[in-house]
């Protein structure tokens, strides 16, 4: 069974959904960008939370809350 990409939508995301995201799985944006996630980066910085999926040869998806 083939796994199938996690779609990121960034206007209906919430903390919850994005902490369920873990290395290994496939994400996509709703801009083409998309792979199987190798490195997670979460930083609360002033009440926001930046989430940095380093992708594996695809680059990077931030995503800001």
């Amino acid at each position: 069974m083939e796994k199938t990409a996690t779609l990121i939508k960034r206007a209906s995301l919430n903390v919850n959904q994005l902490d369920s995201i873990k290395i290994g799985d496939l994400l996509s944006d709703e801009f083409g960008k998309s792979g199987k996630v190798c490195e997670i980066e979460k930083i609360n910085r002033h009440g926001e939370f930046h989430y940095y999926f380093k992708l594996f040869k695809s680059g990077t998806i931030l995503i800001i809350l």
